[in-house]
C-alpha cells in the first residue's frame, strides 16, 4: 500500500505468544494452536474487526455467541512483561479467541500494526474500503462484497495466497539389506532414542557429533515432481475453502535383508475416510493437507483461476490427463505400435508401476469420488463437495454467446467493430443482463 513503508512483516507481528509458545495444551496439529484470523485485523466488508463476534472464521462443531468482541485496554501478562508496550490509543484489537494483540491498535478510522521491524503499518479495513468506495478494482468489490458466499465459506488466503509449494509423490524406500560395500543398512531410531535419557536429561541424539541409537534398515526418499504455483482447493478443519498442498503422499517400497524386494510401490488405504465420506471408493492414505502458505499478496488470484480451473476444483492438473500412466510399467525401448508390446525379449522396466494409482498425484476427485485423504487431523477436512463444485465450475460459458458467431445476421446486430477489451466485454455482458431483467417486467 502506498501509505505504508516498504518491507514485510515478521512472524510475531501477526502471531501471538499463544501461537508461538503455546498455552499449556498439547494440540494434535499446529493449525489448532493458531488463534489469529485475517478478519481479526481486516474485518469484513460489513463489520470492522471489533464488531465481529469472538470465534469468527474459526468456527468448529458448535454455534458461538454473536456479541461484538470489542477492544481491550489490557495486555496479556507475558506481553506486558517481555514485549514492547505500545500506546493503546482507543484500544488493542483482539484475536478470534479473545486475547489482545499487543501491537495492533485502533486509532480513529485507522488500525495500526506496530511491527517488530520498527515500522508501523496501516491495516486496510474492508468495511472502510466499502464505505469510501475505494476498491482497487471491480474484481475486489465483487469477490469480497457482492458475492456474500465468499465471506461465509472461504478463508481469505484461498484467494490471496499467490502460490503454494507442492511436492507431489513421496517415494519412500526402506532397505534392510546391505550397501555396495556389504555393510548392513542402519538408521537413527528416533523413537528409541527419544525414550532414553541420561543423567543430564538429554536424549540419545542430543550430544554433538552423535546420531542417536541405531536400528536395522535405512530410509531413502525421492519425489515425483515439484510445483510452485496456484494450489488445489479443498475444505479445512473449520469447514472453509482453503489451499491444499501435498501432505505426505507416500508410496513405499521395502527391501529385505537379502536385498530382495518384498513390497514394491505400495499405497495404504483409508477405510475410515471412506466411511466418513460415505462413498464406494476407498481413498488412498496419501494426503493433501489444508495449509496457510503465508504467500499472501494484495492482488488475489483471478476469478477464472478457481471457477475455470480443473486443478483448483480438485480434478488434477489439466483435468487429470497429466501423468496418467502410473498403473503400468514404463519401458523405453522398441515398441510394437500396433500392440503396444515391447519387441526385445530382454528389456528393462525403467519406471515400475504403482498399480493402485489410477490418477495423478494432484487429483483428489475422480468420477465424483475422493481419491485420497484430505487433512486427516480434522473431521471436516475433505475435497470440495459436489454441490460446491457444481456451483463453482463455470468452464465453457463463453459458448453461450460465441456459438452464434456463425449466425451472421444475429451477430451483426450485437457485435461492434474490432475486438472488445476485457472491460468492454464485461460491460457488454452487464448490459445484456440488465436488458434481460427489463424484459421480465
Amino acid at each position: 500500500r502506498p501509505e505504508n513503508p516498504k518491507g514485510g512483516l515478521l512472524c510475531q507481528d501477526c502471531h501471538t505468544t499463544v501461537d508461538m509458545h503455546g498455552d499449556g495444551n498439547i494440540f494434535g496439529t499446529t493449525l489448532a494452536q493458531v488463534e489469529v484470523e485475517c478478519q481479526d485485523c481486516h474485518g469484513t466488508t460489513d463489520k470492522f474487526p471489533w464488531e465481529l463476534p469472538l470465534g469468527y472464521s474459526e468456527e468448529f462443531a458448535k454455534d458461538l455467541p454473536q456479541n461484538e468482541r470489542g477492544l481491550t485496554n489490557d495486555l496479556l501478562p507475558e506481553t506486558a512483561a517481555f514485549a514492547t508496550t505500545y500506546d493503546k490509543r482507543e484500544g488493542y484489537l483482539k484475536t478470534a479467541r479473545g486475547n489482545p494483540f499487543g501491537n495492533v491498535v485502533k486509532d480513529g478510522k485507522k488500525v495500526v500494526m506496530h511491527s517488530a521491524t520498527g515500522n508501523d503499518f496501516e491495516v486496510p479495513l474492508l468495511k472502510q474500503l466499502k464505505l469510501d468506495d475505494n476498491w482497487k478494482s471491480p474484481d475486489a468489490m465483487v469477490a469480497m462484497n457482492a458475492v456474500a458466499k465468499h465471506n461465509e465459506s472461504l478463508e481469505c488466503y484461498a484467494c490471496h495466497a499467490s502460490w503454494v509449494p507442492q511436492c507431489y509423490g513421496c517415494h519412500v524406500q526402506v532397505n534392510y539389506g546391505k550397501d555396495k560395500d556389504g555393510n548392513a543398512y542402519q538408521d537413527t531410531d528416533w523413537l528409541a532414542g527419544g525414550s532414553i535419557r541420561d543423567e543430564r536429561g538429554q536424549t540419545a541424539e542430543s550430544p554433538l557429533g552423535t546420531h542417536g541409537l541405531k536400528s536395522p534398515g535405512k530410509v531413502f526418499e525421492t519425489r515425483s515432481y515439484l510445483r510452485w504455483e496456484e494450489p488445489v482447493l479443498g475444505i479445512n478443519g473449520e469447514g472453509r475453502v482453503t489451499p491444499l498442498m501435498p501432505g505426505c503422499q507416500i508410496v513405499y517400497t521395502v527391501f529385505d535383508r537379502n536385498n530382495q524386494v518384498v513390497a514394491l510401490n505400495q499405497l495404504g488405504k483409508s477405510l475410515d475416510e471412506q466411511q466418513e465420506l460415505g462413498q464406494e471408493r476407498v481413498p488412498d492414505a496419501i494426503d493433501m493437507a489444508p495449509v496457510q502458505p503465508h504467500s499472501a499478496q494484495r492482488k488475489a488470484r483471478t476469478c477464472e483461476s478457481c471457477h475455470n480451473n480443473p486443478k483448483a476444483l480438485g480434478y488434477g492438473i489439466s483435468g487429470g490427463v497429466f501423468q496418467a500412466r502410473y498403473p503400468v510399467d514404463i519401458v523405453e525401448d522398441l515398441i510394437d505400435q500396433k500392440t503396444g508390446q515391447v519387441i526385445p525379449g530382454r528389456h528393462v522396466i525403467q519406471i515400475p508401476k504403482i498399480a493402485d494409482l489410477d490418477y495423478d498425484w494432484s487429483t483428489i476427485i475422480k468420477d465424483g469420488q475422493q481419491t485420497q485423504t484430505v487433512g486427516t487431523h480434522w473431521p471436516l477436512s475433505r475435497s470440495l463437495p459436489k454441490e460446491m463444485r457444481d456451483g463453482m465450475e463455470r468452464t465453457g460459458l463463453c459458448l453461450g454467446c460465441h456459438r452464434e458467431m456463425t449466425n451472421a445476421e444475429l451477430w451483426a446486430k450485437v457485435s461492434t467493430p474490432g475486438t472488445l477489451t476485457d472491460a468492454q466485454h464485461i460491460e457488454m455482458l452487464n448490459k445484456l443482463l440488465k436488458t434481460y431483467a427489463e424484459s421480465k417486467k
